[in-house]
């Protein structure tokens, strides 16, 4: 059990490396800083197991419970985190009421002499038979977290539609960052899940329950510890605004599956877009946007959409995906361009990465693109 208390105190330590990292003049967006908000309050309430592990709490008997509250700041802190990356803001006052209630519980407790707490250190930390109401409050806990999850998880959904309604190609628009974290969290969750059930054939200690979960959010510690330097943000600032303002432009216009445009007005839109898409070839252009197409067409962003959604059923990303498969495959077939590679022709046809034209020639033709060449 020594090495878990190692594990977790090394990690709280890692964790309070990487805030005041992440808090560095050169990295201190606002993303950074709620990341770093997020793993300052996972890394101090580690110091509590290991204090009672360690048997140090009856040195520093006033740190007892000290951690207890801000396991409640978890989600909020990690919902305000996936907020900024998708940009919905902060949470607002009311996610942060059960860490206020419970601190505000916890305060007789804080008021007690250093005997007093230590003599309910003692019967907590000594009992291999964990109470009910400890068995309660870690499940609650737990229910918290997972519903920060899933919440958290509604937003980056809905981020990634608002990103395919606007980008033909997301390998610089992408939700990496995002999608890690959450994964990180549903596996600390997963591994909790799992203590708790143990509880129920072998007699474990609060101490020892709390140091394996500890030991979950130390493996996240250390996994954000080595990728927050190498992956990157979200999207670059300025397509971020232009996201943003298609949003806005869209409100109090149109809501989803309502359309506003004028038959005859939608259906010379629909005439300019393929002209657009069939005789002028602008899906060859690799950054395409919404907003270039509007500004081609001389509209509305919102009104581009519409007529999208109306006349092809389907996202602007997969609408010009799709034109472009289709010149691939022309491209393919046609002796004048045998000289290049298949990337090559993926690449003057718009596309930026090997792994987003082979995701969409797969997701449009069913095979890959060697397959589909040797057929």
């Amino acid at each position: 059990m020594k090495f878990l208390s190692i594990v977790n105190f090394t990690a709280a330590f890692q964790g309070i490396f990487l805030c005041i990292m992440l808090f560095g003049r050169n990295r201190a967006s606002p993303e950074n800083r709620a990341l770093a908000l997020l793993v300052m309050v996972i890394s101090v309430s580690l110091l509590g197991p290991v204090l009672g592990m360690t048997g140090y709490y009856r040195e520093f008997p006033h740190l007892i419970r000290i951690g207890d509250p801000l396991v409640l700041l978890y989600g909020p802190f990690l919902y305000r985190y996936i907020s900024l990356l998708t940009h919905k803001g902060n949470p607002v006052w009311w996610h942060y009421i059960p860490f206020w209630l419970y601190l505000g519980a916890l305060i007789p407790f804080y008021l007690q002499t250093a005997e007093a707490k230590i003599a309910f250190g003692e019967q907590v930390f000594l009992n291999n038979t964990p109470s009910g109401l400890v068995i309660f409050i870690l499940s609650l806990r737990t229910v918290h977290i997972f519903f920060y999850i899933v919440v958290s998880l509604n937003l980056t959904q809905k981020f990634q539609k608002t990103l395919l309604d606007n980008y033909s190609d997301l390998s610089r628009l992408n939700l990496d960052k995002a999608n890690f974290v959450l994964k990180l969290f549903i596996l600390v969750l997963m591994l909790a899940i799992i203590v708790f059930v143990s509880t129920y054939f072998w007699s474990l200690n609060f101490v020892v329950i709390n140091n394996l979960l500890g030991l979950a959010f130390a493996i996240l510690i250390y996994a954000l510890a080595y990728t927050s330097w190498n992956r990157p943000v979200i999207v670059e600032e300025l397509i971020v605004r232009e996201v943003i303002e298609n949003e806005i432009s869209d409100t109090g216009k149109r809501t989803r599956n309502t359309y506003n445009l004028h038959t005859e007005i939608n259906e010379n839109l629909a005439i300019r877009l393929k002209n657009l898409l069939e005789t002028q070839q602008i899906y060859l252009q690799s950054e395409l946007s919404l907003s270039q197409l509007s500004q081609e067409l001389g509209v509305p962003a919102y009104q581009v959409s519409e007529v999208i959604n109306r006349q092809y059923q389907e996202t602007f990303f997969d609408l010009i995906n799709r034109y472009r498969i289709e010149e691939i495959k022309r491209r393919l077939n046609d002796d004048q361009y045998a000289h290049l590679s298949i990337l090559g022709i993926a690449m003057d046809c718009g596309f930026n990465s090997k792994s987003s034209f082979n995701t969409a020639f797969k997701k449009f033709t069913g095979m890959t693109p060697s397959e589909y060449k040797k057929k």
